[in-house]
């Protein structure tokens, strides 16, 4: 609606009016300036409220098969997450593929993009020979625990290392990870 102007006669627009029938000059600012503040705080509250729900990473160590790929779904959103991983054991290995697995449960504390973990694994924790002729070498998988720190950028990029201990047949051994890879957040 438009109301003619008394001093010059043309036509200029009409004020909002508020709900209560009156015209309140101030209403158009206070919209724009509501919906600035929604506007602005908006991305920061969903980013804040953002829990990871898979991943992937390369990188060497026990989680990843000495040298490879690992997949990580989360159970628990941020929380807990279960792992698997495939990779290259380096060497030749007589009569035997040098293709090793891992899997592990995770449990994640803290939020946000500083994380730290406890990691309970099976994974291939050395090799041997049975020094008999025709019989391979011999894989040794076992538990392993372990303690890390995950950096997660809130573009997803993911940094990754941990160390612990794990309990082959025949001894203790370290554990160590250290990896790079992509986290997907959960909408």
């Amino acid at each position: 609606m438009e109301r003619a102007c008394l001093d010059c006669g043309r036509r200029r627009p009409q004020l909002k009016r508020d709900p209560l029938g009156g015209v309140d000059p101030s209403m158009n600012v206070r919209y724009h300036i509501s919906l600035a503040v929604a506007l602005l705080t908006a991305p920061h509250a969903a980013a804040a409220q953002r829990a990871p729900s898979a991943g992937i990473a390369a990188g060497l160590g026990n989680p990843f098969g000495w040298v490879g790929a690992r997949g990580e779904i989360f159970v628990l959103p941020g929380r807990f997450s279960l792992l698997a991983g495939a990779g290259l054991v380096p060497g030749s290995h007589y009569l035997h593929s040098s293709l090793a697995w891992a899997a592990s449960g995770r449990y994640y504390v803290g939020r946000g993009a500083h994380r730290f973990y406890a990691d309970v694994s099976w994974s291939l924790l050395g090799t041997y020979d049975l020094l008999v002729l025709g019989w391979p070498e011999v894989f040794d998988y076992g538990l392993g625990y372990s303690l890390g720190y995950s950096y997660l950028t809130p573009a997803g990029l993911t940094f990754t290392v941990g160390a612990g201990i794990g309990k082959g047949d025949h001894e203790i051994v370290p554990i160590v990870q250290l990896g790079i890879g992509w986290t997907l957040y959960r909408r």
